[in-house]
């Protein structure tokens, strides 16, 4: 064998290497695309538990807001911030719908839910107010559901307004 034969062979080994390198790193990438996935469901779940909690602390207050009762400061001020608090979470949801960690089947239940909640007294006084301060996509879809409350908001329609 001479310098040549062993610089070819060489050039061969290496290039093994980095093909094993690469599929290496394909299937690492592989699963942490599926434990982010997981983390992303995860802290969905939580926010949503947070939320649960917080509305049946809250029942009463939350029936009068929605009876059409005389509201004190104190309960227009827990309307407003509920409504923000919604907002934060709806926005959530929407990018993790828009990134494709959240199925169409979890989303179409959801958008429709937010096409009637939008309707809630006070939400859109909120959504006048500090609506401009979310992200350009989830602006664009929650002004179209005002715009026709009839739309449910699935990936096509959101795919079509935000491209």
């Amino acid at each position: 064998m001479n310098l040549n034969d062993l610089a070819n062979l060489g050039q061969v080994v290496g290039a093994i290497g980095v093909m094993i390198t690469l599929l290496y790193l394909a299937i690492q990438i592989r699963g942490n695309t599926k434990v982010v996935s997981a983390q992303a469901r995860q802290a969905i779940s939580e926010f949503v538990l947070r939320i649960s909690i917080f509305r049946a602390e809250h029942a009463d207050r939350f029936a009068k807001l929605e009876s059409g009762a005389e509201l004190t400061d104190g309960d227009r001020q827990f309307q407003y911030w509920s409504h923000v608090q919604f907002l934060l979470h709806a926005e959530t949801y929407f990018h993790h719908h828009d990134l494709g960690l959240m199925p169409d089947a979890h989303w179409r239940p959801y958008a429709r839910y937010m096409t009637k909640y939008i309707q809630s007294p006070g939400f859109k006084e909120v959504w006048e107010d500090i609506g401009q301060g979310f992200s350009e996509g989830f602006v664009r879809w929650l002004d179209g559901l005002l715009a026709s409350p009839s739309r449910t908001g699935g990936r096509t329609w959101m795919q079509k307004e935000s491209k």
